[in-house]
């Protein structure tokens, strides 16, 4: 049993929809990405596979466009424009990303599309909403995480701010998670009302929402900038992340418990006595004296592998976890006991280990990975059936 099987869904959006649809198709839907003849955009993001031609070479559309459709469609064209009508008119939700009134122009947006199909979902996503002065601008993901408030508090504390998550569009997602989840709400009240609605999702929103600990939300009282706190949490020590043998590793020593655990562990591996001194167990004195403490701390932690730390962390109950890359990824046991990655075979691309969703529902189908279609494949047989 599929849980989103029987759902059908018209994807006309790029990066900042992409997840939110492959997540759906992961679950059962039939998605169906709508491509110009040049193919998506997406199909020209790197990585590429060296010895693969486009547009069939992007690792990028093989991992978000997994388990989609494609159909080209000339939506410059009367032709294309009609197809997407008839397209959509079998369809329980179309997902867009153009920007508020921009496919109305062209008489295939909300207005006309739900006009004639009442019980059609609309699933916008823009990066200030359809609402609001702003509603027309430009953005992106890095926009997102300006607006936000993110950017700001995102860095070391002596430094400008510093883009989180490095290449990985991070906010484009967060807003993409909304969407599936706002169009899955939408179906949910259309067996009820039997008319479909417009879901409007903003990125600055989507955002803002899940980061409610650097602003919105929490400080609003204040109206204070938090500042930036670098790799070390400015409560206690240690708490951060701190290098190791291969890398490095994520320190909480928080609780009672921990530091007792943790200056035990320190001295034993280092000799170090100070650190047993009953003065540094009070919090606040180890804030005081972080310097110091970051200084043992690192100590024991430059010589200990990060796997090896954490698994004796683990044992004796601080929290301690390693920064993991994605070659540590590709080999953990963890991952690969919950069956997290599996083999597909693309026509084009050949073999390749892709994630599945992370979803795992207990009376749902195994979890399985899909392929991304090729340029054009599903043209004929979806809008011949459609």
């Amino acid at each position: 049993m599929s849980a989103a099987g029987g759902l059908r869904v018209v994807d006309l959006s790029g990066p900042a929809g992409a997840y939110g649809t492959k997540l759906l198709a992961d679950l059962g839907a039939d998605v169906i990405k709508v491509e110009p003849p040049a193919g998506d955009p997406m199909r020209r993001m790197a990585p590429h596979l060296e010895d693969v031609e486009p547009p069939e070479s992007s690792l990028w559309w093989a991992f978000f466009a997994a388990g989609k459709k494609s159909v080209v469609l000339d939506l410059h064209s009367e032709e294309g424009r009609s197809s997407l009508r008839d397209l959509a008119s079998t369809a329980d939700a179309v997902v867009e990303s153009a920007g508020p009134g921009v496919l109305d122009r062209s008489g295939i947006g909300p207005d006309s599309l739900r006009a004639d199909h009442p019980e059609l979902i609309w699933v916008a996503i823009s990066p200030f909403g359809a609402s609001g002065r702003l509603r027309d601008w430009a953005g992106s993901n890095l926009v997102a995480w300006a607006m936000s408030g993110v950017l700001y508090t995102s860095g070391m504390p002596d430094r400008p701010p510093v883009i989180p998550g490095g290449q990985a569009l991070l906010a484009c997602h967060t807003a993409a998670l909304d969407a599936a989840i706002g169009l899955m709400l939408a179906v949910r009240a259309r067996r009820r009302s039997g008319r479909g609605q417009f879901v409007d999702v903003s990125m600055q929103e989507a955002m803002a929402a899940v980061s409610a600990e650097v602003g919105a939300g929490i400080y609003l009282d204040d109206l204070v900038a938090r500042p930036r706190q670098g790799n070390r949490r400015p409560v206690t020590r240690p708490w951060g992340l701190y290098p190791t043998a291969d890398g490095y590793a994520s320190v909480v020593v928080l609780q009672p418990a921990h530091w007792a655990a943790w200056s035990r562990w320190t001295n034993e591996v280092t000799g170090n006595e100070a650190i047993l001194d009953p003065v540094f167990a009070d919090m606040r004195m180890r804030w005081e004296a972080s310097d110091a403490v970051d200084l043992w701390a690192e100590e024991l932690t430059e010589g200990v592998g990060k796997q090896d730390l954490f698994e004796e962390g683990q044992r004796r109950g601080i929290p301690i976890t390693p920064v993991n890359t994605v070659a540590d990824l590709n080999d953990d046991p963890q991952l690969a006991a919950a069956g997290f990655f599996d083999e597909i075979d693309h026509p084009a691309m050949g073999a390749l280990r892709m994630p599945v969703a992370p979803i795992q529902l207990e009376h749902g189908d195994r979890r399985r990975a899909s392929r991304a279609p090729l340029l054009g494949e599903h043209t004929e047989a979806v809008l011949g059936g459609s």
